[in-house]
Parts: C-alpha cells; sequence; structure tokens
C-alpha cells in the first residue's frame, strides 16, 4: 500500500525539476542572445535628416578631354591679296600663324585668288573665324571636331614604357660585364630610342593640333581677269596695252598652229583621196559625148569656061 501511494510524488516531483531546468536554459539563452544583439542605430533627428531622403553621391568627375578642332572657310572679295594679307595680320595677332601661301593672279579665263592656311589657337577659333568672315562674302564654313583623348592616352602610356625600358637596358650596361651581353642590351637600347623618339615626336605633332587648330582659307575675286597693271594708265600705257595684246595674239595664234601642225599631214592626205575619189567617180557616170552629124557638102561650082 505504502509503495503504491509514493510512486505519483515521485512522478510529479521529476515532472517540476525538468520544466525548471528546461526554463533556466531558455533564460540563459535569452540572456546571452540579448548581451550579443547589436545596437539599433538611433534615430535621425529633424535637423540631421533634411529633405527625408539621404544625401546622393557626389557625381564623378569628368576628366579634360582633348579636341581636334579644324575649319574651312571659302571667301568671295574684290582684292583676294588684299583680304589675305588682312587675314594674315588677324591671325597674327590672335596669336596665330601662316603655315602655307598660294597666290593666283588671275586671267582672261580665270579669277584671281589666294589660298591660306592659318594656325589659330583653339580656345580663340570662334572669334578668329568671325573677323575672317568679315573680309569678304562667305561661300562655304565648315567646322569639325575630333576627339583624340584615346590617342594621346595610348602614346603617353607607350612612351611611359619605352623610357622605363630604356632606363633599365641603361642599368644593365653600367653592370654588365658580358661582352656578348653588352653588346645585345646596346642593340635592343637603340631600337628603343629610336621607338621613343618616334612616338615622341607624334605626340608632340599631336599637342600642336590640340592647341593650334587648322583653318583652310580660299579667297576667290568677283570677277575674272587680274589686276590691270598700272603701266596701262594713260594714252601712251593704252598703246602699251593694245601692242601687248597683239603680240598675245599672235602668240595664241602661233601656238594654236603648233598644235595643229601634227593634224595637217593626216588631213592633207585623207583631203587628196577624198579629191580623187570624187574626180574619178564623176568620170565614170559621166554620158559620153554626142558625136555631131556631118553637114552635107554644098554643091561644087561649075567650072568656068
Amino acid at each position: 500500500m505504502t509503495r503504491t501511494r509514493f510512486r505519483p510524488v515521485v512522478f510529479l516531483a521529476l515532472l517540476i525539476a525538468s520544466l525548471w531546468l528546461v526554463a533556466g536554459c531558455s533564460g540563459g539563452n535569452s540572456a546571452r542572445h540579448s548581451d550579443t544583439a547589436p545596437t539599433a542605430a538611433p534615430l535621425q533627428s529633424g535637423a540631421d535628416f533634411k529633405g527625408g531622403a539621404p544625401e546622393a553621391p557626389a557625381p564623378p568627375v569628368e576628366l579634360p578631354r582633348d579636341i581636334v578642332k579644324t575649319a574651312s572657310l571659302i571667301l568671295v572679295a574684290p582684292d583676294p591679296s588684299a583680304a589675305a594679307d588682312k587675314a594674315t595680320e588677324l591671325v597674327g595677332k590672335a596669336g596665330g600663324r601662316v603655315d602655307e601661301r598660294s597666290d593666283d593672279a588671275g586671267s582672261t579665263s580665270g579669277r584671281a585668288s589666294v589660298h591660306l592656311v592659318l594656325r589659330v589657337p583653339s580656345n580663340g577659333l570662334d572669334a578668329a573665324l568671325a573677323s575672317l568672315k568679315g573680309l569678304g562674302t562667305v561661300q562655304t564654313l565648315e567646322v569639325k571636331t575630333d576627339d583624340v583623348t584615346a590617342q594621346r592616352v595610348d602614346l603617353d602610356a607607350r612612351i611611359t614604357a619605352l623610357k622605363t625600358s630604356v632606363d633599365r637596358l641603361l642599368a644593365i650596361m653600367r653592370d654588365s660585364k658580358d661582352p656578348d651581353a653588352l653588346i645585345k642590351a646596346e642593340d635592343a637600347l637603340s631600337k628603343r630610342q629610336a621607338e621613343l623618339q618616334g612616338l615622341q615626336a607624334q605626340r608632340d605633332t599631336l599637342r600642336d593640333q590640340i592647341t593650334y587648330s587648322s583653318v583652310d582659307v580660299q579667297i576667290t575675286a568677283e570677277r575674272r581677269g587680274g589686276p590691270a597693271p598700272e603701266r596701262y594708265h594713260g594714252f601712251f600705257g593704252q598703246i602699251q596695252h593694245g601692242w601687248d595684246t597683239l603680240w598675245a595674239f599672235g602668240s595664241h595664234l602661233v601656238l594654236a598652229f603648233g598644235f595643229l601642225l601634227p593634224w595637217l599631214l593626216p588631213l592633207a592626205v585623207l583631203g587628196g583621196a577624198l579629191y580623187a575619189f570624187v574626180k574619178w567617180s564623176g568620170s565614170r557616170h559621166k554620158p559620153p559625148a554626142a558625136v555631131a552629124p556631118a553637114s552635107p557638102q554644098p554643091p561644087a561650082d561649075p567650072p568656068q569656061e
């Protein structure tokens, strides 16, 4: 009887002890988790949180671009030579230069013209074109731009690499005691230096094209014919003008005869053959001449006694 009464009590005690242990472990884990959990960032105040949104990141800094500018301008002016002189003066004041100039005085069949190749600072190209357009009537104006940033960066990188290679070869030559290795290093150094000089020349040319814009200018006269010489002024000047004109006409006549001279012989042969053919054809188809009938003889006079 006693044994049967104490078993539920022991079972209940064990159950309570187990529940207490489980509750203790859960509390310890919760405490540990609460100790190691990250602390939440405090909310921003109204003064710190402006506009209701975080500040946008700063835009990336854009590197400067290398641009080559070229222009082409065609003008019509009363005096192309004077306009070209004025253009040269304007470019000089703008800090530029004239790379090329060619003059054509014109003739009776063509108009006088002047061709210029100007170099002006790129930052003053627009102002220079505005000044040049005032020298005459603008026929065409064209401006082109070419971005050469990648080309410039590539040249700089290759030049830097070649300089490093040259320095290494010079160090090898200083420290080398092997004649064969020294000869090979000298050959390689000569090639590297030649390549380096070529790339540096290309970079200098590119820099000049970037710094100075090229402007191709063509100035043409309004009418055909060259300028009247001063010696033709006055009465005696007109006499000389007439004589020069007669002489020029005779010269052109001689030139025309020289041009036609090679044609004269075949034309003469062809003309002779044509004349012979026409004459032969006419004689072939010509009807024979009719024979006139014999006239009757008058009666003889009787003999006189």
